[in-house]
């Protein structure tokens, strides 16, 4: 087998497991099989809470355990956990059923994150085809997009049941197993070499002397994390759906949407790349406004605030985000980024909470109208604290 048909093999797997791994059909219906076993609002909010408790709280011993098992193994041992959490929601449909199954999901994310990535990275490396990873990573954003848009159509399942949904659901899982088998690394396994030590602390002290130093990275930081985190109501969609008056069947449509509009934004957002801040921070602004929007009409004829607010979103986390990087200096780039996943971490786990006390007030609509009064908030605390203080005169033609 020549070079080029051992590449294209290569991809061709890692594409199918991108695929795959989101082509969940659960996804639409699983918020709404949750709170139909008794789960309150808020516990339903304490659900994404413990998600991404896992990610954050497994980071380091899934690092350790990759170093130790490869990066194979231990995406397949992720898969694994994913697999037992939605079998455990099926067997035992209860709060602490719910809790373990989102907990053991958010340590598969933890294994994605530290495996995944790294293994595509140093494969390309391996077979010399490192410049195309930014290529590769669009394609593969691109496949993610396809099987999320097709994993909205599991609501449409509802009437074979629950259980046909969550067996599909593993049918794909096993899928993008064997995907991630058949892949051959030429890349030596990160398990053959030495295992050194993570310092957290020292890390994360690192990262915030570093913001300290150079104001403009923690501000496009904490702004980038904000848009990004609040504006993220991607996990509730199900829920709303519902409110709003959609039969339980199509509640999927509602995540379609969204999707559609949220790759509508970030298509287009490099063309934007050049505006001015205050152009965005006022974009903040108006996306803000467009969640309350949404929440005054609250039915499914307001969608199209909504939509309007994930185009907006979508496109300024895009924009946010190349600003921040462009500040971040390449030898602390590390450092900065894992700074960035904490925070990230834990501002998610603050807007749930958010969006949980809210829906302990009657409705979901209320939970949206907070979110987007906070988001008022940012754009006007960017606007009037952070104006052009952070301004990029020469923006080099970049097109992230």
């Amino acid at each position: 087998m020549n070079k080029n048909s051992a590449l294209r093999r290569f991809l061709r797997n890692v594409y199918g497991y991108s695929f795959f791994n989101k082509l969940i059909l659960l996804t639409p219906v699983y918020a709404v099989f949750m709170q139909k076993h008794g789960l309150t609002d808020l516990q339903l909010s304490l659900m994404f809470v413990i998600l991404s408790a896992g990610t954050f709280l497994m980071q380091i011993p899934v690092t350790w355990i990759t170093n130790k098992l490869g990066a194979k193994p231990a995406i397949m041992l992720g898969q694994l956990l994913k697999a037992v959490a939605f079998v455990l929601w099926l067997v035992w449909p209860t709060f602490w059923g719910f809790a373990i199954g989102m907990f053991l999901w958010g340590v598969e994310w933890a294994f994605f994150n530290v495996s995944f990535e790294g293994m595509v990275y140093d494969e390309l490396r391996a077979r010399r085809h490192a410049a195309i990873y930014s290529r590769v990573l669009g394609v593969r954003h691109n496949v993610q997009a396809v099987g999320t848009a097709l994993s909205a159509f599991g609501s449409l399942l509802m009437f074979a049941g629950y259980g046909w949904i969550t067996f599909a659901s593993l049918v794909s899982l096993a899928l993008s197993v064997i995907c991630i088998a058949r892949i051959k690394l030429h890349s030596h396994s990160p398990k053959t070499r030495r295992i050194r030590k993570t310092h957290f602390i020292k890390l994360f002290k690192t990262g915030v002397k570093i913001c300290a130093k150079t104001p403009c990275i923690l501000l496009m930081l904490l702004l980038s994390l904000f848009v990004a985190n609040i504006a993220y109501l991607d996990d509730y969609l199900s829920p709303i759906g519902l409110e709003i008056g959609l039969p339980v069947e199509f509640v999927g449509a509602i995540q379609f949407l969204v999707l559609g509009c949220a790759v509508l934004g970030q298509t287009f957002a490099y063309r934007f790349a050049r505006v001015r801040d205050w152009i965005l921070y006022g974009l903040i602004c108006a996306g803000g406004a467009a969640f309350v929007m949404f929440s005054l009409f609250y039915s499914v004829s307001g969608l199209w605030a909504l939509g309007l607010a994930y185009v907006l979103f979508s496109g300024l986390n895009v924009l946010l985000y190349a600003r921040f990087q462009d500040f971040v200096p390449t030898t602390y780039r590390s450092v900065i980024l894992s700074l960035y996943s904490i925070g990230d971490n834990l501002i998610y786990i603050g807007t749930c909470l958010v969006i949980g006390l809210g829906g302990m007030l009657g409705s979901w609509r209320y939970s949206i109208m907070i979110l987007g009064m906070i988001l008022i908030g940012v754009g006007l605390w960017a606007l009037i604290g952070i104006r052009d203080k952070c301004a990029l005169p020469i923006r080099r033609g970049h097109t992230r």
